[in-house]
């Protein structure tokens, strides 16, 4: 019985273990990092400046809080227009951390 418990306990606390570092690293992504990681640099450029499609908005240096607000929405699905659909993937991946974080990436980026 001692060693069932032992056993248990161990694989829980690994697995504890690995979600807190799971979590840490999420947490500790840079903007670039979640806007490489997101994909969002397929379309986007890898850093914001030139986009695969001459329609897709360059994002770099844009405005921080427009930059949030849009990926926000894109993510509520309340933004209309031809790129809305993907968008709303895109952004439906991306916590609130990691909408600030890019935002400031992109508004930094000259």
């Amino acid at each position: 019985m001692r060693i069932r418990r032992k056993i248990v306990c161990g694989f829980a606390g690994t697995v504890g273990l690995g979600l807190l570092l799971s979590a840490t690293s999420a947490a500790a992504q840079t903007g670039a990092e979640v806007f490489t990681a997101k994909g969002c640099v397929a379309c986007h450029g890898a850093d914001g400046k030139k986009s695969l499609m001459p329609t897709y908005p360059k994002l770099a240096g844009q405005n921080a809080a427009y930059l949030s607000y849009a990926l926000k929405t894109y993510r509520a699905q309340k933004r209309q227009g031809d790129q809305a659909p993907l968008m709303a993937g895109m952004a439906g991946q991306l916590s609130d951390a990691d909408i600030e974080k890019v935002a400031d990436f992109l508004a930094k980026v000259e």
